[in-house]
């Protein structure tokens, strides 16, 4: 006979770390949303930006073309000699601007094409010049030419200029409108060739086209017009690391803020602002004065080559509103929905309403909240890997007590849960833990002055061992909750609470087969 091992094996108990972790007030926020005072006090500070609107929703020059045609008004044939002025015209172009009416437009990006059909049976120069235009190199003439063709195979060619720093005067020829542009268009059959015999089956087509044109500076009326902004929602992160619970707090102030950077006159008037918690399915509108009527901006100052905007602020605080409330949802996205009425009184700016490329209208959040609060099952969480001998192949680990070592600086007692996750964040087990954190021992000043200590313990069947070797992770979940909950309790930077988990453990030596 042969033994089925020739090692030998036996039972031993041994006691092991497992884990350690801390939990600070920052694993509740970010670093940048929070501020301290020279005591340690800790505010939340929050700048977010509500909407925004740029010059494409005040003034949009879409892309516009301009054709011409010229044909023989008789059958012909009818000779014209070489470098006469074959076609031309001192025309009066007016773009298609909706109820903007601008005077001035500078161009920041955008493009001139001069396309020309031609079958006519000579090269045809031609030329588009723009009186109104201030090209950057000083010269307003668009020079190209085009082979000789036949109706049957017309020749073509386009000539193209870039716009950028082009300023144009809209104001026309008598400088007495908007929207308009005095352009001539000349062609002349070349002055080096054979003239040409011209029939009316013989023409040239001409197509001014302005494309791809981003106003760097615009001066007119913009029109009187309501722009809505909304029914939208944005995200709020102030809230994420908070797995679940309730929070009531004492203080917060918000500030809603308007910058108007158009040289237009805006009503602003707010239909809507809510708190909108995603985990809980819950929304909590926000109330205050200024959902009973219009907000008024004035109009940014123009300093001729930059702008400064205007500003509008209102503090909203609990004196004036639900923003207790409001914050209490612990949302994590913000709605809002509200209509921006463009220059109200009409034209009172004689058309001299104005945009810079940089121009835009925002609408912002600036949030201060001291961090002084009754909290009920306010829940943390970390994730981390055990630290275990062996491999799910081969580990002699059997069953074990986990022993949870924690060391309290927060003013609140805490609930510890631990959850055996994988990969994905999915729990595949749970692992009750048997008893509480004691509070920090709070002073007479209301902030902790000494730690408390407590031992928790947490039983380990055989079966968990197993699965903690499956490639999984223990989630740490800690709920505090305040023992008062009628005192609200300031939050200083440097509370936290340490956890160290042991393992005290059944482990089979020569077992790991």
């Amino acid at each position: 006979c042969k033994k089925e091992s020739d090692r030998a094996t036996w039972d031993i108990d041994v006691l092991a770390p497992l884990l350690r972790t801390t939990f600070t007030i920052r694993d509740l926020l970010a670093d940048s949303l929070i501020t301290t005072d020279p005591s340690g006090a800790l505010t939340l500070s929050y700048h977010g930006e509500l909407f925004n609107v740029d010059l494409d929703t005040l003034l949009l020059a879409p892309d516009t073309s301009f054709n011409y045609d010229y044909a023989l008004p008789a059958p012909g044939p009818l000779n014209f000699p070489a470098g006469i002025n074959f076609f031309s015209e001192d025309d009066v172009q007016e773009f298609d601007l909706g109820d903007v009416a601008l005077r001035r437009l500078i161009l920041r990006e955008g493009r001139l094409e001069l396309a020309m059909t031609n079958m006519v049976s000579s090269v045809i120069y031609g030329s588009i010049s723009l009186p109104g235009a201030a090209f950057p190199n000083g010269i307003s003439v668009l020079n190209t030419s085009v082979g000789a063709g036949t109706p049957a195979n017309p020749a073509y060619n386009t000539a193209v200029r870039d716009l950028a720093g082009t300023s144009l005067d809209l104001r026309g020829p008598q400088f007495n409108t908007v929207n308009t542009m005095r352009t001539i268009l000349a062609a002349q059959l070349d002055p080096n060739g054979q003239g040409a015999d011209v029939t009316d089956h013989d023409s040239l087509l001409i197509r001014v086209r302005y494309t791809g044109l981003v106003p760097q500076y615009a001066k007119g009326y913009f029109g009187q017009r309501v722009v809505e902004a909304g029914p939208d929602t944005n995200r709020l992160e102030l809230f994420d690391a908070i797995v679940s619970g309730t929070l009531d707090l004492d203080v917060a102030t918000l500030r809603l803020t308007v910058e108007n950077g158009f040289g237009a006159d805006l009503q602003v008037r707010m239909r809507h602002l809510g708190a909108i918690n995603t985990r809980t399915g819950s929304t909590v509108d926000l109330t205050h004065s200024i959902f009973q009527g219009p907000i008024n901006v004035s109009r940014a100052l123009d300093l001729g080559s930059s702008f400064v905007p205007s500003f509008y602020s209102t503090v909203i605080d609990a004196t004036n509103s639900n923003i207790d409330l409001f914050l209490e949802n612990m949302p994590d996205r913000i709605g809002y929905e509200m209509d921006l009425h463009l220059n109200p009184l009409g034209d009172i700016s004689n058309g001299n309403d104005f945009l810079y490329y940089e121009s835009k209208l925002k609408a912002g959040l600036e949030l201060d909240v001291p961090l002084r609060l009754i909290a009920n099952e306010l829940t943390l969480q970390t994730t981390s890997t055990p630290d275990l001998p062996g491999s799910a192949e081969g580990h002699a680990l059997r069953s074990g007590v986990l022993k949870l070592f924690v060391t309290n600086g927060f003013p609140m007692d805490a609930r510890i849960v631990l959850e055996v996750v994988d990969a994905s964040g999915n729990v595949v087990g749970s692992i009750p833990v048997d008893g509480t954190v004691n509070s920090g021992i709070l002073g007479a000043n209301g902030l902790v002055s000494q730690r408390t200590e407590s031992v928790l313990t947490a039983t380990l069947d055989a079966a968990m061992v197993d699965l903690l070797y499956q490639d999984t992770r223990i989630r740490t979940r800690v709920a505090f909750t305040t023992v008062d909950q009628t005192q609200h309790l300031r939050i200083l930077d440097s509370y936290k609470l340490d956890l160290q988990i042991t393992l005290a453990a059944n482990y089979m030596v020569n077992g790991d087969q």
